[in-house]
């Protein structure tokens, strides 16, 4: 339960909203690496491109539970993991503008939990990192995937 209400949708991933009040996105990183193999030649070398490597989001988000919420969108992440959904990702700015980033799953994720409470035993300050790997546009079109929702976004 949070004292305060969520406002200031930054981010979703599936069904869940991280807010600037709630579980809030701290920080962001992005990751790709590209092959170039290279190849000796009489005269020097020559350099081959041969693709990119798949890539990586880690996002980083606190909450503070017991104040401002937060651990229904961690339930969300959590079993988006568990099952090992596809999932939009978007990154979202003001006036309901956003930047989709395409689909994802979750990786890895992580949780820790300090000074836990002690009535409901949940950490009073509860940090949480995500390991997104974002899937190539062409990872759909095949139907394998089990897209879910478009992250509660729509109605």
């Amino acid at each position: 339960m949070s004292a305060l209400k969520p406002y200031g949708a930054l981010i979703s991933i599936g069904g869940a909203i991280l807010y600037t009040v709630g579980l809030n996105p701290q920080r962001i990183s992005y990751s790709s690496t590209a092959r170039f193999p290279v190849h000796s030649v009489q005269s020097g070398f020559r350099v081959q491109k041969t693709g990119v490597d798949p890539e990586r989001i880690t996002l980083e988000a606190v909450t503070f539970p017991h104040v401002v919420g937060g651990l229904d969108a961690y339930a969300i992440l959590k079993a988006h993991h568990r099952g090992q959904s596809v999932v939009p990702y978007v990154r979202l700015r003001g006036n309901y503008l956003g930047d989709v980033n395409g689909l994802c799953v979750i990786e890895t994720i992580d949780t820790d939990e300090e000074r836990l409470h002690p009535f409901d035993g949940v950490g009073r300050k509860v940090d949480v990192s995500l390991g997104l790997l974002l899937l190539p546009p062409s990872a759909a079109l095949g139907g394998g995937l089990n897209i879910i929702n478009l992250g509660g976004l729509l109605g």
